[in-house]
C-alpha cells in the first residue's frame, strides 16, 4: 500500500465538471490516501449525533484523467475504499478488475499513477441531483494504449507522492 499521509487539503475537492457517462479511455493521475476518517456505522442513522455511530478508518480513492470525445479534460475520483486487500474487499475487487489480476502481498498502489484503465461511467440520481460515478474499470485493450491520455495533459506530475503538499488541481 501506499504511505499514509494527511493531506493538507482534499484531493478531490477541486476536480471541476466530471467526463459524461459512457465508456472512457483514462489515466490514474493519483493515489490519495486518508487516515482516521470519521465514517457512519453501517446500520446508524444518517446524520446522527452520537459519537458512538461512527468510526474511524484508513481509505484510499484513485483520481483518473479522462479525455473526453470533444476533446476536453476532465477528472473523476473513484469511491473511497478501505485499505485493505482481504479477498472480499472491495479495494481488491476493484484493482482485480483493473489490473485484470488479484494484487500480491505488499503491493504498492502508488505505482498505479500513471497507468491507463477503462472507466465506464455512469449516471445516478440522488433527489433532484445527478452524479457520475465510476461503474466498472479494466485494462486497456492493447489495441487502444496509444489513445490514453498521459498524466502530463492533465498539468499534474504522475510521480506526485502526495505527501501533503498542495495537490495541483
Amino acid at each position: 500500500m501506499a504511505t499514509l499521509t494527511a493531506p493538507k487539503k482534499s484531493a478531490t475537492a477541486n476536480l471541476g465538471e466530471p467526463p459524461p457517462k459512457g465508456i472512457h479511455l483514462a489515466v490514474c493521475l493519483d493515489v490519495v490516501d486518508t487516515y482516521n476518517d470519521r465514517v457512519l456505522k453501517y446500520g446508524a442513522p444518517y446524520g446522527s449525533e452520537n459519537e458512538d455511530d461512527y468510526e474511524y478508518k484508513n481509505r484510499e480513492r484513485f483520481i483518473f484523467g479522462v479525455k473526453c470525445k470533444d476533446g476536453s479534460l476532465r477528472k473523476i475520483a473513484s469511491k473511497p475504499f478501505p485499505i485493505s486487500l482481504h479477498e472480499k474487499s472491495g479495494l481488491r475487487a476493484f484493482l482485480t478488475s483493473w489490473l485484470g489480476e488479484s494484487p500480491k502481498d505488499g503491493f504498492d498502489t502508488a505505482t498505479l499513477k500513471g497507468k491507463g484503465a477503462q472507466l465506464t461511467l455512469i449516471e445516478r440520481g440522488e433527489g433532484d441531483k445527478t452524479y457520475i460515478n465510476i461503474g466498472t474499470i479494466s485494462e486497456v485493450m492493447e489495441e487502444l494504449k496509444g489513445k490514453v491520455p498521459s498524466a502530463d495533459e492533465f498539468g499534474t506530475d504522475a510521480d506526485n507522492d502526495n505527501t501533503g503538499a498542495e495537490i495541483p488541481f
